[in-house]
């Protein structure tokens, strides 16, 4: 009997124990599971965080960036950039990520495409009525003309820096005295100053010795820019006057890499000479006349007086290489004549600065107000000109007589 009795008492113990043990591998093992799936959630959470940022934000417009978008958008993915450009209306996000909803792309506000999308099929396979596909570059339209059928009747909006785009994008703006943004525009009103320069702008004008600068990186271009150049060189060669080129194309280089610091105290003229030929092409190349007190010498496609102060240039494409170089000529002779290339400087100021009015901002409080544009049936037309479409043809077509005989009366029917 007493047997029995400490063998009951030992079974008592060893089911407590085996009991105890049981509970403690149970808890260990809720332990780990609990804390496996809490770092699984926090790994999960650092991947998915950029996908549900779009639920926790109510009234925010998300803009799918489709191609890849150059460095000059100064995007980061998605966050809310436009405070620091202080815009208006700040409250859109771009992203590159097409998985932000499960890539389930007609979700998205917006989508916007580069000048990559016009020879490329991929495209999004499905979009939603309410959502606006927006053409974005800065290219010239004769460098990336519109080829291929599948692009009319696609974008709703267009980024360009054509003024008749939806959203106009300058490479810079003229400012009046009161800070308003007066250019460009199509309907731009010049006003004409008839006070003296400031002593501080003659005091940089006197100091001048040398004809013209051109910094220039994409040789023989197709806008004939090169050609123009050799016939003005010649006519220079009769006043003891030259222009000195710099840059890929020449051997010269500017002192301590200074480009501008050179320009500014050398040079009287600056060629701003396109590479293409395109209604409204008129990039930052004249900047580096006005920003240096150089008079621009400007040579491309588009109406210069929509942009540029009236009698602060002087327009290659409208004189001859010999007028143009005696024009030069009379400047350096004359002070005066010189000095009243700046008159403009009374009432202008021109600038490459973005803030309060950065084309991305406008684009923002359009996606807020709801505007509404239809698909552009006809956009290879609107974006390469009536004869644009002479560019799409292959290399192998192109020979001595049709670039002579191919211009603007000869209309091929490609639309």
């Amino acid at each position: 009997m007493l047997y029995f009795l400490k063998l009951q008492k030992c079974n008592i113990k060893s089911m407590i124990f085996t009991l105890f043990a049981i509970c403690c591998c149970v808890s260990l093992h809720l332990f780990c599971v609990n804390y496996i799936l809490n770092i699984a959630d926090d790994i999960n959470s650092v991947f998915a965080s950029k996908r549900y940022i779009i639920r926790k934000s109510k009234g925010t417009k998300y803009i799918l960036l489709w191609t890849e978008h150059q460095d000059y958008l100064l995007l980061k993915d998605n966050e809310i950039i436009f405070p620091s450009r202080n815009c208006s209306i700040s409250n859109c996000i771009f992203t590159k990520a097409k998985d932000l909803f499960d890539e389930d792309y007609t979700r998205f506000d917006a989508v916007l495409f580069n000048e990559a999308i016009l020879n490329s099929k991929n495209r999004p396979l499905k979009r939603n009525d309410s959502q606006i596909y927006i053409f974005h570059t800065v290219e010239s339209s004769y460098n990336v003309p519109a080829c291929e059928l599948f692009n009319d009747g696609f974008f709703n909006w267009t980024l360009t820096y054509r003024l008749d785009s939806d959203i106009t994008w300058s490479y810079f703006v003229v400012r009046n005295r009161k800070g308003k943004i007066v250019a460009p525009s199509e309907k731009i009103k010049w006003r004409r100053s008839y006070k003296a320069v400031s002593p501080k702008i003659k005091s940089i004008l006197n100091g001048k010795q040398k004809a013209a600068a051109w910094l220039v990186s994409h040789c023989k271009a197709d806008s004939l820019r090169d050609e123009y150049l050799t016939r003005l060189q010649e006519h220079l060669f009769h006043f003891d006057l030259k222009i000195d080129v710099y840059g890929k194309c020449s051997e010269s280089i500017c002192p301590n890499d200074d480009c501008d610091k050179m320009i500014k105290k050398d040079y009287y003229f600056y060629m701003a000479f396109e590479n293409s030929l395109a209604d409204d092409y008129v990039t930052e190349k004249v900047l580096h006349g006005y920003n240096n007190y150089a008079v621009p010498i400007v040579y491309g496609g588009a109406n210069y007086s929509r942009f540029l102060p009236v009698g602060s240039y002087l327009n290659a494409r409208e004189m001859h290489p010999y007028n143009l170089a005696f024009a030069m000529y009379k400047a350096m002779q004359i002070p005066t004549v010189y000095q009243s290339y700046f008159l403009w400087t009374n009432l202008y100021s021109i600038s490459d600065d973005f803030k309060s009015h950065h084309p991305l901002c406008k684009l923002c409080s359009a996606l807020h107000r709801g505007d509404k544009y239809p698909y552009k049936e006809k956009f290879r037309l609107w974006w390469n000109g009536l004869n644009g479409m002479k560019w799409c043809l292959s290399n192998d077509y192109w020979n001595e007589t049709s670039n002579v005989n191919l211009d603007a009366k000869h209309v091929f029917n490609f639309y």
